[in-house]
This record gives structure tokens, C-alpha cells and sequence, in this order.
């Protein structure tokens, strides 16, 4: 019978891990009772402004209307594509000349 040796243990861990890292890298959304596919998750996450997380959906097509399955509404698709960024001097990133080498 063959000796298990701490190589054989961090080799299968490593295996475990990269093994887990494929599934957790595929989402998965479902919107309307549909499951989308990559590109329709994509095309959702730029009509939305932001990345969708994994999670079941509806959304009224016609307005835009989302909110969880079964739940009542969260909003319109795109709205984080009004929300008006801070400029830099808001943000207090807005530097003078040489204000940097005071």
C-alpha cells in the first residue's frame, strides 16, 4: 500500500482549489424562469450598469421593473447607470501644482 506523504496532501488541496475556483467562476442567473446564458448575463450587466449577482429574477420587459423572484419590485434595470459619479474635487482627489511635495 502506498504512503500518503505531505506532497500527495498539498497537491490534492491545490487540485480541490482549482477544482473549486472553475465552479465558483460560472453564474448563475435566472430571470423570468429562464437560466441565462454568458452572453445574456453580460449583455444584462451592461444594461444594468453593473455586474448582476448570482440570483432568481423578474423583470417587466416593457418598463423595466426588477425585483427577486417572488418579491415585490427593487427598482428599473439601469438604474446605476443615472447615479452621477462625484467629481475628483468632491471626492477631495483634486490636487494643485505642487501641492503633493508640501
Amino acid at each position: 500500500m502506498a504512503k500518503i506523504t505531505s506532497i500527495h496532501l498539498i497537491a490534492f488541496a491545490f487540485g480541490l482549489c482549482l477544482a473549486g475556483h472553475g465552479v465558483a467562476a460560472e453564474r448563475m442567473v435566472v430571470v423570468n424562469g429562464q437560466r441565462m446564458t454568458p452572453a445574456q448575463i453580460d449583455m444584462l450587466d451592461r444594461a444594468a450598469c453593473a455586474r448582476v449577482p448570482n440570483g432568481r429574477y423578474w423583470i417587466n420587459m416593457s418598463n423595466g421593473v426588477w425585483g427577486y423572484e417572488g418579491g415585490p419590485p427593487q427598482g428599473r434595470v439601469g438604474d446605476a447607470c443615472r447615479q452621477r459619479r462625484r467629481s475628483l474635487s468632491e471626492r477631495g482627489l483634486l490636487y494643485s501644482p505642487g501641492e503633493l511635495l508640501r
